[in-house]
């Protein structure tokens, strides 16, 4: 059930209580009124009067509306009677349902016709002050100054009446007392009449003020308690800013701060004129009077040291007065408040409507630059794996060239040995008999030799392919480390842009976030407090009125939509 923001003015009679809101005037002459939606009873309420922290997001967001010109515009608040369309706002974000146009209207003339009924409760209690002014006073056709006069010229009769009845008293040596209470002034009564002789006129017109102040006390008691219950306690369940305490909103700081500062008067002026009315029986609490206008020339023109009971009725009407003027002032800042939300919806949605725009542009940019960053990365690998390559096969041309040089070295070795051996056979031929054996080996030798030496040519020709292949080949990887070393280059530049591009977006999709959650928040507090069944609250009707139906369900199928407009 709803807990009321400030419970000491919601309930018994004995406890003290007050409300408040700012001030400003409505626009002069209503017309249908913009986006209104409903609320809910069975939705809970904290104890400060705002709405539930389940039914708002889950995230805490602190939303900065310097983005947003504070320039409440109360007629855009309005719909155009004759064409149901907004008299303000973008058409990019102003283009609203034709068929809910007339709903919404009637919504927002019920919150504003509301407003007006508690106007007029206030008005009453206003009239029911002037109407005991006058009884008190007897001063039914007086207005203005001349009802100050005449309550002035009463006060001054009855002072008059007070001091010759202290001078009887005095004369007859009976003791003197400050008449601050309803006892003493019946006591003062009582002493004339076993004083006197015969009544001078003191005691009946004591005697008719005592009666005119008893009833007109009465009256104002009663007067107090059915301003309570008709305009405070109902300000105090319907005239509340309803925000979250997940997001900070300025429109909705600004107006708690001021009908903070209300509630605090009320408070102080509603106990203090509860406190006065108590005290008459006992003993007025004169530190709670009110200096005023009034009361300065009643200072002057009456004793009030002596007779402290002629400031009460004047302060009372005064109090009264200013718990009437306080209360017109709480709702005047409500429906500013509402004009203020309504705007805000306004830009704000203006505002979302853009940066989504905006997001969903650089996101697609963002898919170009990261299928850029791939494409380079994909370069990046191949080139790589291409020089991977030639570097192994760079590693096989060097293992063969090494082989070809061990194998060209033992082999000329060997031919070298082979030839030394054919040599020293020659040379052994000439110096002794022929010898068949050793011709036949010397000329196994020379053939051994000239094989060798077709051997080496052979070698030195693929040794000559193997080389320039190497040549080649370290070409090739020169011009591929460079490409790598660009690739490595274009890579970093490309993943550094995405990086710096993911986290401005990253940024800007917080900030739609933002937005959204404000708008949301924005079209909550706008819903609630403009729901038929807030305004059930305000209007003196039949229970047994069928209220309309809860708008609940729509708040939270509202949130999941806004929930997925959100960018993942």
């Amino acid at each position: 059930m709803y807990q009321p923001m400030f419970p000491s003015l919601t309930g018994n009679t004995g406890q003290k209580g007050a409300l408040t809101l700012g001030a400003s005037k409505r626009p002069n002459g209503r017309k249908a009124n913009s986006i209104i939606r409903k609320r809910t009873k069975e939705v809970p309420y904290d104890h400060a009067g705002k709405f539930p922290k389940e039914n708002v997001e889950n995230s805490r967001i602190v939303l900065d509306y310097k983005m947003l010109e504070h320039n409440t515009d109360k007629e855009s608040f309005y719909f155009n009677e004759e064409d149901g369309e907004e008299v303000e706002g973008e058409n990019e974000v102003g283009q609203q349902s034709q068929q809910m146009t007339s709903v919404r209207a009637g919504l927002q003339r019920a919150y504003l016709d509301g407003l007006d009924f508690l106007r007029n409760k206030i008005q009453d209690s206003e009239q029911e002050v002037q109407s005991l002014q006058q009884s008190f006073y007897s001063s039914e056709e007086a207005k203005g100054d001349n009802l100050t006069q005449k309550q002035l010229d009463y006060l001054k009769q009855v002072n008059e009446k007070l001091l010759n009845a202290n001078n009887e008293l005095k004369r007859k040596n009976i003791k003197l007392e400050i008449i601050d209470s309803e006892t003493r002034l019946v006591g003062l009564i009582n002493k004339l009449r076993e004083a006197m002789e015969y009544d001078k006129g003191e005691i009946t017109m004591i005697t008719e003020f005592w009666e005119n102040l008893k009833n007109t006390v009465d009256g104002f008691r009663a007067l107090v308690e059915n301003f309570q219950n008709s305009v405070l306690n109902r300000l105090n369940q319907s005239c509340i800013s309803y925000s979250s305490d997940d997001i900070n909103l300025e429109v909705s700081n600004r107006y708690t701060l001021d009908i903070s500062g209300y509630i605090t008067e009320l408070e102080r002026e509603l106990t203090n004129t509860r406190l006065l009315l108590k005290s008459l029986d006992s003993g007025l609490h004169q530190d709670l009077f009110k200096d005023s206008e009034f009361s300065e020339k009643l200072l002057v023109a009456c004793d009030l040291k002596a007779f402290p009971i002629l400031r009460l009725i004047p302060d009372l009407e005064n109090k009264i007065s200013n718990l009437c003027d306080i209360s017109r002032k709480w709702l005047n800042r409500d429906e500013e408040y509402m004009y203020e939300v309504n705007d805000y919806i306004r830009k704000t949605r203006t505002i979302t409507k853009r940066r989504s725009d905006v997001l969903k542009n650089q996101k697609e940019k963002q898919k170009k630059i990261e299928k850029s960053v791939k494409s380079t990365q994909i370069l990046l690998q191949n080139n790589r794996e291409k020089l991977h390559t030639i570097e192994s096969e760079l590693n096989q041309l060097d293992e063969q060239i090494a082989g070809y040089e061990h194998v060209k070295k033992s082999k000329h070795e060997e031919k070298e040995q082979k030839a030394n051996m054919a040599d020293f056979l020659k040379l052994t031929l000439t110096q002794t008999k022929k010898n068949y054996s050793l011709q036949i080996k010397r000329q196994k030798l020379l053939k051994q030799v000239r094989e060798l030496e077709q051997l080496l040519i052979a070698i030195e020709r693929e040794l000559s392919d193997v080389q320039d292949k190497k040549v080649e080949r370290d070409q090739a990887k020169s011009l591929l480390t460079e490409k790598v070393e660009n690739s490595q280059k274009s890579y970093g530049a490309a993943r550094n842009e995405f990086s710096k591009y993911s986290d401005e977006l990253e940024t800007l999709e917080q900030e739609v976030n933002i937005l959204s959650g404000q708008l949301l928040q924005l079209e909550i507090i706008q819903t609630y407090k403009t729901s038929p069944e807030n305004m059930e609250q305000i209007f003196d009707r039949p229970q047994t009125v069928k209220l309309a139906p809860s708008l609940k369900e729509k708040i939270k199928n509202r949130k999941r939509k806004v929930g997925t407009q959100k960018v993942d």
